[in-house]
């Protein structure tokens, strides 16, 4: 049976070439980011992480949004943007269009940077976020987004 030859064994095997850890291995972590307790929310708010993601960091689709009910016809992007500026790498590169109108817990995959095979690793300091669309949420309404990466440290 004919092997495959993955893209890591090429990068391993071409002349002059090596292969980065953002190209095959990395820590695994989850950046986490938790409504507040108490919110008026309103249509198109956004809310971040805080939290620095370094050059390097690539995004993995395990990814998940735990959520009360957010109200009808709620969705919810989830994307990066650059750390020092704030201007929008991608709005919703990891989550596109998320139904989180009733309570469960929703896949947070379908973004253009991990969907259909994508690897993307970033090639600046991003931060993640997360856009609530579509409709005006409910007030106080809870949610957890759980964005798995892996870094090169």
């Amino acid at each position: 049976m004919p092997e495959i030859i993955s893209r890591q064994v090429t990068a391993q095997t071409g002349a002059g070439k090596k292969m980065t850890q953002a190209e095959s291995y990395g820590k695994k972590r989850v950046v986490l980011i938790t409504s507040p307790a108490s919110a008026a929310l309103a249509q198109n708010d956004t809310i971040a992480s805080g939290m620095r993601l370094p050059k390097g960091t690539r995004f993995l689709t395990g990814s998940v949004v735990s959520h009360a009910a957010l109200g009808a016809s709620v969705t919810m992007d989830i994307g990066i943007r650059n750390f020092d500026t704030k201007a929008v790498i991608d709005v919703d590169g990891i989550a596109d269009g998320l139904n989180v109108a009733a309570a469960g817990r929703t896949v947070a995959n379908n973004g253009a940077l991990v969907a259909a095979g994508n690897e993307y690793v970033t090639d600046e300091s991003v931060e993640i976020y997360a856009t609530l669309l579509s409709a005006n949420p409910t007030d106080d309404a809870q949610f957890r987004i759980e964005v798995e990466i892996a870094t090169t440290d």
